[in-house]
């Protein structure tokens, strides 16, 4: 198996949720069925929205994402991921100095397996940075799925549970959660990318009023496995298994708790 590289604080509970979520998705026997990883937690690396919106006083976290790729690289990571949806925007320049080591791309890999699942019309949760970006509309565009961003008062809302619920440290309330996915599958969506990996936090269950939650962060944790080459768990079966049961959270997880 190829050793994975993770670039992490982006923010530090979803990295602890993406090394949580390889290892539940990882088909083992024993601890040597595992992947080897290395996880360098850089909080530290400036805030990607802000850059990306150009708000007065930002600072790129271009370059420090670049230098951790390469720490990673030289560290003996061929395989590597980052659980930041909007870094994303930027990943070609993250990845320019690399010369053995690739990234798993969390956008593009979240539109395939949209589309694994017979997803037509997909919304996107994200932060406003990401959504400017285009980064998730490209990725679903690229494999031929119409794509839906929520109406600005509802965007309004995705924000305030990313930065004034998750991110500070407080509980979400469940029905602002569900009013937002709520406002994607009355425009008709039949697939809701969580596109923001504090939205990745909340624990939603994997199909809600017909529309499939399809959590970003999950898929980058199977195809870390997958990518280097360890024996993974299929993840389109908790979506059969959410049919067969009749609902319920995601891998029994509620609204509002974090694994």
């Amino acid at each position: 198996m190829e050793k994975l590289g993770i670039i992490g604080g982006l923010g530090p509970a979803a990295t602890a949720r993406l090394f949580s979520r390889i290892v539940s998705y990882t088909d083992a026997a024993c601890d040597q069925d595992h992947l080897d990883v290395t996880i360098l937690n850089r909080p530290s690396i400036p805030d990607r929205t802000a850059f990306l919106l150009g708000k007065p006083g930002s600072e790129s976290f271009v370059e420090p994402m670049r230098v951790a790729a390469v720490e990673l690289e030289s560290a003996g990571c061929t395989v590597l991921a980052t659980p930041c949806n909007t870094a994303h925007a930027r990943l070609d320049e993250i990845a320019s100095s690399l010369t053995r080591a690739r990234f798993v791309d969390m956008p593009a890999s979240s539109a395939r397996f949209a589309c694994d699942l017979g997803c037509k019309r997909v919304g996107v949760l994200a932060t406003d940075g990401a959504l400017a970006s285009e980064v998730h509309q490209r990725a679903l565009g690229a494999v031929g799925l119409e794509v839906a961003i929520p109406e600005a008062a509802v965007q309004e809302t995705v924000m305030s549970i990313i930065y004034d619920d998750v991110k500070a440290g407080r509980v979400a309330d469940a029905d602002k959660v569900a009013s937002v996915c709520d406002a994607m599958a009355d425009a008709g969506c039949d697939g809701i990318v969580l596109g923001c990996t504090e939205l990745s936090l909340l624990g939603l269950p994997r199909r809600r009023e017909g529309a499939c939650i399809i959590d970003a962060l999950d898929v980058l944790a199977w195809k870390c496995v997958t990518e280097c080459a360890g024996k993974a768990r299929d993840l389109r079966d908790e979506y059969q298994r959410f049919e067969t049961d009749g609902g319920g959270a995601a891998n029994g997880v509620g609204v509002g708790s974090i694994e």
